[in-house]
């Protein structure tokens, strides 16, 4: 038996806690949670908590994937892994790393000296990223359906009030803005990230020497093909996941419409790795995408009256966007809003270039 012994405070308990002990109970066969005691905490952090010791224990107590529950004093866990023949310990990705707390790293000494395996967990998404998928498939398939309603794109969703007139002046006007920041686009390759119905496609396609359109919804594939039929461009349709597609060769334009939003950030990194990785020093990547415009906002199975069906939406700001796409070597050439549609929310245009970084 695989014997994992996860540690921390819980105070408050909320999801975040919740994703981080069912990560936990995956690394092993039988899992301890270590609660640590008031006092402790209190004093190092200053503050009284809210949920006492007691409380914390009794919740932690309940979820079905926790064998045992026990509290502590001292951040050194060596003893207590000792004592319960610990094979695993799980922790946060920056436990050790804060200077006030040695003995952090004095338990991760412990674990290499005694062949204690350190497992780490990341900070997760508060929607797992399969269920996550799973909805925005079944969401996309509902919106193809809706084909002769939508002549116009059925994947831009909730701008202009629906209008098929100007869901199509914007279409053309972001092919266009495509096509001013391509140099010489009959000898570059593009890769329309989640293409979706092709509504883009079609329009860019023609003036590219290479095309390739990658969606996960096979019912936006199959409008994007009746699109494209009645052009003489040449494109590939892709059938696979935005987040991870990936080929061995080059492209020189990424365009990602409309994507972002949907992702969540784990699922986001994967897909930014993956699209780096199919990149080469003078490639562009050109985003439309709606941001929060004051802090972030997350939407997580959330009905909608305008769409008349329930959908999940990751609101990033402009910072922090930016910030996400220079970790994985894009910087920033030019950005700007687009139009306005929401209070809190506007679509905006980026153009990212590699970074020499």
């Amino acid at each position: 038996m695989k014997r994992v012994l996860v540690p921390g405070v819980f105070d408050v308990f909320h999801i975040g806690h919740l994703n981080y002990l069912k990560s936990a109970a995956t690394m092993g066969d039988h899992l301890t949670v270590a609660v640590q005691e008031d006092r402790v905490v209190e004093r190092a952090k200053g503050t009284a908590m809210v949920t006492p010791l007691p409380e914390r224990i009794a919740l932690i107590e309940q979820l079905r994937f926790v064998d045992q529950v026990v509290s502590y004093v001292d951040v050194f866990q060596g003893p207590l892994l000792e004592a319960l023949n610990i094979d695993v310990f799980a922790c946060g990705s920056e436990y050790g790393s804060d200077k006030n707390f040695p003995d952090q790293v004095k338990t991760l000494e412990y674990c290499e000296n005694n062949g204690v395996e350190v497992a780490r967990i990341q900070r997760t998404a508060s929607v797992s990223s399969t269920e996550v998928r799973a909805r925005l498939k079944a969401f996309w398939a509902s919106r193809a359906a809706k084909e002769k309603d939508l002549p116009a794109g059925v994947t831009v969703l909730g701008s202009f009030g629906g209008e098929q007139d100007k869901v199509r002046e914007e279409t053309l006007r972001e092919a266009e803005l495509v096509l001013a920041a391509v140099d010489e686009p009959a000898s570059c390759s593009l890769a329309d990230i989640a293409c979706g119905d092709g509504r883009l496609l079609v329009e860019l396609a023609p003036y590219f020497r290479e095309s390739v359109g990658v969606d996960y919804v096979e019912d936006l594939l199959e409008l994007a093909r009746k699109r494209l039929a009645e052009t003489a461009a040449s494109v590939q349709l892709v059938a696979a996941d935005a987040t991870s597609y990936r080929e061995a060769r080059h492209f020189d334009v990424f365009l990602l419409s409309g994507i972002v939003p949907c992702l969540d950030d784990v699922q986001m990194t994967e897909m930014l790795s993956n699209v780096s990785g199919m990149a080469h020093s003078a490639s562009r990547c050109l985003v439309r995408t709606s941001v929060s415009l004051n802090k972030r906002i997350n939407v997580v199975n959330q009905f909608s009256p305008e769409l008349g069906q329930v959908y999940t939406g990751y609101y990033r700001t402009v910072s922090e966007l930016e910030l996400g796409f220079l970790d994985h070597g894009w910087r920033c050439k030019e950005r700007f809003q687009l139009y306005q549609h929401r209070p809190d929310t506007a679509v905006w245009w980026f153009e990212f270039e590699r970074s020499e970084d």
